[in-house]
């Protein structure tokens, strides 16, 4: 399952920011992060060999570009995309897009990349583009996969893009009285698991199972311990 680390932050010695406004409200690029569920697919249509299916992980920017009553166009920059097992290929995807969201009669999405795929012995400019124009998800998520328009019989690649705004964490919430500790952050629509240690290199331990959920209070762990550390996992 792929995993990203999100922050570690040490209580009581980190600020926060505070929480970001919706990325259709400013014309600052919104941190964007892949989830559970992208892939990066590796295909040779004539060669016969197993089509290559590598998880992925990375981010982007997002950034305005204009928008209308209809539709909404951002640009996509630094895309940074990383695939692969420990078992097979490793990926490289870097570059940028344009992402269209939208419609009249019904919500449609378009997306179109220009990347560079590196798989190890050789890069690609892989130019993509989406088919199925359906929305899945809701806003802020996006959810799209993209064919490469310009492969070859020996090597086609498709994306599957599962993405949401890297999330933000409000100031850390401490009850003197009780000891307890109260995090709170941006879930976005991802799954987050909270971990907590006595020093800031560890060990971790699990403090409650991966959720949707966007707070999490540890009841009374000041009165044991002088301080704690804590990090939290998107799946």
């Amino acid at each position: 399952m792929n995993r990203k680390w999100l922050f570690l932050t040490a209580l009581l010695l980190a600020t926060f920011p505070e929480t970001c406004r919706l990325v259709a409200q400013t014309n600052s690029p919104q941190p964007y992060t892949l989830v559970t569920g992208s892939e990066l697919i590796d295909d040779c249509p004539i060669c016969g060999r197993p089509t290559i299916l590598a998880p992925m992980t990375g981010t982007f920017e997002l950034h305005l570009l204009d928008q209308n009553p209809l539709f909404t166009r951002f640009e996509l920059l630094n895309i940074s995309f990383h695939a692969g097992t420990n078992s097979g290929p490793e990926y490289k995807v870097t570059g940028s897009g344009i992402y269209q969201v939208g419609g009249e009669v019904a919500l449609v999405q378009k997306l179109f990349l220009d990347v560079w795929i590196n798989n190890g012995f050789a890069t690609t400019e892989a130019l993509c583009s989406n088919t199925n124009i359906g929305v899945n998800g809701r806003w802020p998520k996006i959810q799209v996969s993209v064919d490469q328009t310009n492969g070859t019989p020996g090597q086609v690649y498709h994306l599957d893009l599962i993405a949401i705004p890297v999330p933000t964490v409000s100031p850390v919430g401490v009850d003197y009285s009780s000891g307890s500790v109260r995090l709170k952050w941006e879930a976005n629509g991802g799954e987050f698991q909270v971990e907590r240690a006595p020093q800031i290199g560890g060990p971790y331990e699990v403090l409650a199972p991966a959720s949707t959920n966007s707070s999490f209070t540890d009841a009374g762990v000041l009165t044991n311990q002088p301080q704690a550390f804590y990090r939290l996992r998107q799946f």
